[in-house]
């Protein structure tokens, strides 16, 4: 393991993000094997009984909307 660390230490932050969602890919795709912790399903429904205030979006928008912000954060920085 600490060999993957060393190595994961050495990527880029871009090379990190894509790492980050190749992993979640693979996951999702066998989410039916994985089981979920148990505050998870208190969580999912406070969020459905309390939802945010705000426009729903689509995933993939949700995530350029977030990138974005991210993105304007740092260059004011």
């Amino acid at each position: 393991m600490a060999t993957l660390d060393a190595m994961i230490r050495g990527w880029s932050r871009d090379q990190k993000l894509e790492a980050m969602e190749l992993i979640w890919r693979e996951l999702s795709a066998e989410a039916d094997s994985l089981a979920s912790p148990e505050w998870h399903e208190h969580a999912i429904a406070d969020r459905l009984a309390n939802p945010a205030a705000g426009k729903a979006l689509p995933l993939d928008d949700a995530k350029a909307e977030i990138k974005e912000a991210i993105r304007a954060r740092r260059a004011a920085h």
